[in-house]
């Protein structure tokens, strides 16, 4: 009743699983993934537990068939199932049961599996297989294309309605926010694939705030980051709001306040003030964060930066007029 995919991107390491089904939030039993270990997805009669003991038993040691041998042999509902299991390094193993509803089939490669049950036709895996393979772009692009092209294969015979991905690196770093790079879940939608694709694009849009945030000396603390890491936080800030649209300036916040700390005020107004007035408590919300510690600086240089230019020649003009 699903198809799914588990792939790895041999030039930065990191390791994928996306699925689609007609089923109601399938991202909460299907997809498994922990960076340094692996992948895994499991589906048909769905039994959640593959995908905990797998990463469990890899984590441990184990190579992926030797740790699908052990689940196999204790479930005695294994030909129900359709499992996949990859390690870090790219080395795949699938299982998919005598018993699991066709139609049903798996592709496996080196780096790459596809899997799927319960689908209009046996072409719907190979053709996922090849177009991850064509597509460009990085790794959740290239398995969103994998998706696509189960679907234009007629997908799941019952239709859509929930779909997911997880990313996660090969590599640890030991900090889990940077270990998992992407983790969204469409629950239930008419076109769970489109959803899946925009919350992609948000995903990797708001990627680098957080390590913005960690970045000591940028967004935090004394501002001592140099001008090149300053250009280059400032274009990922733009290429975030282009992602998001009008109705969410946060990046364009995120941008004025980086600006304001860098000395460029006139900028740094300019992009509080969009913000203000799509949303007049951006002003309060910058307040929060100044005394919160990201802005070392005078309060009042920061008050002023949130005033309208008019307002302020305004108040200087009434100043003139009283003396």
């Amino acid at each position: 009743m699903t198809y799914s995919l588990l792939a790895r991107d041999p030039s930065t390491g990191d390791i994928g699983v996306a699925v689609q089904s007609h089923f109601f939030a399938v991202g909460r039993l299907v997809p498994w993934a922990t960076a340094g270990v692996g992948a895994v997805a499991t589906q048909s009669i769905v039994e959640p537990s593959y995908g905990s003991q797998g990463l469990e038993l890899m984590s441990r040691g184990s190579r992926p068939q030797e740790a699908l041998t052990q689940l196999v042999e204790q479930d005695s509902e294994a030909e129900r199932r359709q499992v996949a299991l990859m390690a870090a390094d790219g080395t795949a193993v699938v299982h998919t049961g005598s018993s699991c509803i066709p139609a049903a089939g798996h592709t496996i490669d080196h780096g790459l599996s596809t899997h799927a049950n319960l689908v209009e036709s046996e072409t719907v895996w190979p053709a996922m297989a090849d177009a991850f393979r064509t597509a460009e772009g990085n790794l959740a692009h290239r398995m969103l294309a994998a998706l696509g092209a189960a679907e234009r294969q007629g997908g799941d015979i019952r239709g859509r309605q929930s779909a997911a991905m997880i990313v996660v690196r090969g590599t640890p770093t030991g900090q889990l926010a940077q270990d998992r790079v992407i983790d969204v879940r469409v629950d239930d939608a008419t076109d769970p694939l489109d959803e899946l694709e925009r919350l992609v694009d948000h995903a990797e849009a708001f990627g680098g705030l957080l390590r913005m945030l960690e970045t000591e000396g940028l967004l935090s603390g004394e501002h001592t980051a140099d001008a090149a890491l300053v250009r280059q936080a400032l274009a990922e800030l733009d290429t975030a709001q282009r992602t998001v649209g009008e109705n969410n300036l946060e990046p364009t916040v995120w941008k004025g306040l980086l600006l304001a700390r860098g000395g460029y005020e006139t900028d740094a107004q300019h992009a509080f003030q969009r913000a203000i007035r799509v949303k007049p408590r951006t002003a309060e919300l910058v307040r929060r964060l100044g005394r919160a510690g990201m802005w070392p600086g005078d309060p009042d240089t920061l008050e002023a930066l949130l005033t309208p230019t008019d307002s302020r020649d305004m108040m200087k003009a009434r100043q003139e007029r009283s003396h």
